[in-house]
């Protein structure tokens, strides 16, 4: 199918924002706005990945945009995270729809922090109907020790490199055994988000913003999983402390598939691949 790709500039709150929007020669209703995650990256996405993701999918018929919010990229303006990015977010669905006019609903594709923010902002806007979330942050010292216990140490003893660099001295046997009690404590910590709070606290913790979107979302899921990354290991930590996200996530349209060889960033080909397939499937159901 041929597709357009059409760079364009828009303003938010006064800074100059750059997209690149993919239009197909015959546009579904359909489309996708991809949103970059946090740190030194741009609208092409790590490995390149939000421009493969976004060619594929306008083959396909789905119009995308990708963007650089202010801060990022080509982005003018300062980089304030990815909880003060809803006029970001705002002013590109506005530009997309009129690039993209025949666009009626509008799914938001993240991963990381990006996934963080799709479900913060995304519920509060009516065009949005979807979200793709890839390996969800929902970063938090008590879940994060417990991810390290199980998945780090735990591997760790049964790993010979490490009893080889104890028993040739390598390894601070104390220093090790200190860190090891310091993460084993900050484990049996109660998880920020479990119960009792409201989001609409000035300094509620970011993954009870995500907890509250989520709950106001009445459209439809994708949730793409690694199985290599601490940070998919960290929102699973996440679901089985609090039954407030596991009645949330039940009474959710939600999809999930898991790539048990992918790292956090899908980096190889296979992955990326994979995960662009399922992403097809999803959005032409």
């Amino acid at each position: 199918m041929n597709v357009q790709e059409i760079p364009v500039s828009f303003s938010c709150q006064g800074d100059t924002l750059i997209g690149i929007v993919h239009v197909p020669e015959t546009p579904r209703t359909r489309g996708v706005l991809a949103i970059v995650a946090g740190g030194p990256q741009y609208r092409g996405g790590c490995c390149r990945q939000l421009v493969q993701m976004a060619r594929s999918l306008a083959d396909e018929g789905f119009p995308v945009m990708r963007f650089d919010y202010r801060g990022l990229g080509d982005g003018a303006g300062d980089y304030k995270g990815f909880l003060d990015i809803a006029p970001d977010l705002n002013a590109a669905i506005d530009t997309f729809l009129a690039q993209a006019p025949g666009v009626e609903e509008v799914v938001l594709w993240g991963g990381c922090d990006a996934s963080s923010a799709a479900l913060i902002h995304g519920p509060k806007h009516p065009k949005v109907k979807g979200l793709i979330l890839g390996n969800p942050f929902v970063h938090n010292e008590a879940t994060h020790a417990k991810v390290v216990v199980k998945h780090y140490y735990l591997q760790r003893l049964q790993d010979k490199s490490f009893w080889k660099k104890l028993f040739s001295f390598r390894l601070n046997p104390f220093k090790a055994l200190g860190g090891a009690l310091t993460t084993v404590r900050r484990a049996h910590q109660q998880t920020d988000v479990n119960v009792g709070q409201s989001a609409s606290t000035g300094n509620a913790p970011f993954p009870l913003l995500m907890l509250e979107g989520a709950r106001k979302f009445n459209g439809r899921v994708l949730l793409q999983m690694s199985g290599q990354s601490m940070v998919s290991k960290e929102f699973d930590e996440l679901l089985k402390a609090s039954p407030e996200w596991q009645d949330t996530i039940k009474r959710l349209n939600l999809t999930r598939v898991d790539f048990p060889d992918a790292d956090q960033a899908f980096s190889t080909i296979a992955a990326r691949t994979e995960q662009i397939a399922t992403a097809l499937k999803w959005l032409k159901e």
